[in-house]
């Protein structure tokens, strides 16, 4: 049996102020490879929460159970502590301690990632150092939602890696859903009706900046001019204050006519929309300094294309006059890409060897 292999689950905790998608990714990944997960939602301590969507979602999924921090008894000895640290790093922490203390390993998700600037980070990186000290031994993961600085502190003493991510919650929660998204039912040479689309929120300020520079490409975005010629453009648009997306069929329809997604960042710099693209045959377009993060062997030029800072109107426009044969090139690329880490089977073992829980023997 090789050593990576257990015969029975772990025990992990998963320690956050509030889940997120991000809690979402991990704790399904982990509970699809037969391990009990116990959310310890720290949020909880101050007031109780009403459960959002992506609550409901993990309260539902197998394995997946969540805990109330006023009044649960800690085991004796946890197999794996996760620690998410963002999005309230010091409320997340608070409770780091009595649970550290019975933790076999520990994975840490920093808060210093690459979303904040340099010294941001590395003030964020010290503090968990300072909270964790006494336990820094069982830490042997510490792994960054949205990657890492050149120069980082925690990089000095601990080996990193990214997270990853997966499609967003509702392409896999839903069974008629998450089997239209992950179907490998197009064909690499097809000829798709549209060239480039945008489907998203023009949410957060960044990602506004972006829609801005590129919108007079696409004749159905507010503002933008008809254009005389060129191949066809999607683009749907909403804002967080009225978000109006497009139905969940449909949106999957939409990717799978399309010969490109633009995935410009939101909130993090890692989205959903790289991943969902590439499992409907869609070329993701997103800033090139963010290829390295979702741990799925991206290249630029290869599965995805990278754009430089601030050049998505240039990008955008070279995408108007690519070449059908180097379409499909890499759209046949990304169809090579299924099996061996965008099948959702083969992107959650990726997830859980990065988390450091291993499968649990058949």
């Amino acid at each position: 049996m090789p050593a990576q292999i257990r015969r029975s689950g772990m025990d992990v905790w998963y320690l956050v102020f509030v889940a997120d998608s991000l809690t979402y990714s991990i704790a399904r990944a982990l509970s699809q490879g037969g391990h009990d997960i116990s959310v310890y939602p720290v949020s909880a301590l101050r007031e109780p929460r009403q459960p959002d969507a992506i609550q409901r979602r993990l309260m539902e999924t197998p394995r997946v159970r969540f805990v109330d921090p006023r009044s649960v008894t800690l085991p004796g000895e946890i197999d794996r502590l996760v620690v998410q640290v963002f999005p309230r790093p010091a409320e997340s922490i608070v409770e780091v301690g009595r649970m550290a203390a019975r933790a076999r390993r520990i994975s840490l998700i920093t808060a210093g990632d690459r979303s904040r600037s340099w010294r941001t980070a590395n003030e964020l990186q010290w503090r968990e150092a300072k909270w964790l000290a006494r336990h820094a031994g069982r830490i042997d993961r510490v792994l960054y939602k949205d990657g890492w600085h050149p120069r980082d502190l925690l990089g000095l003493v601990k080996a990193r890696d990214v997270v990853g991510f997966d499609v967003h919650s509702q392409f896999l929660h839903d069974p008629a859903l998450c089997a239209a998204m992950h179907a490998r039912d197009w064909d690499p040479q097809s000829r798709r009706r549209y060239r480039v689309n945008f489907l998203g929120s023009q949410d957060p300020a960044p990602r506004k900046q972006v829609l801005d520079a590129v919108r007079h490409f696409f004749p159905s975005a507010a503002g933008a001019e008809p254009r005389a010629s060129g191949p066809a453009m999607f683009w749907h648009e909403y804002s967080d204050a009225d978000p109006v997306g497009v139905a969940p069929r449909e949106f999957v329809r939409l990717l799978t006519d399309s010969d490109f997604t633009l995935c410009p960042r939101g909130y993090s710099l890692v989205t959903h929309r790289p991943v969902e693209a590439l499992l409907r045959g869609s070329i993701p377009v997103l800033a090139e300094e963010e290829i390295d993060l979702y741990g799925i062997d991206l290249v630029e030029g290869e599965n995805c294309i990278g754009v430089p800072a601030a050049r998505w109107a240039e990008t955008v426009a070279r995408l108007t006059e690519a070449d059908e044969d180097d379409i499909r090139r890499m759209r046949s690329r990304a169809f090579a890409m299924f099996e061996h880490c965008l099948a959702y089977d083969a992107l959650a073992r990726r997830m859980r060897h990065r988390v450091g829980v291993p499968d649990v023997a058949a």
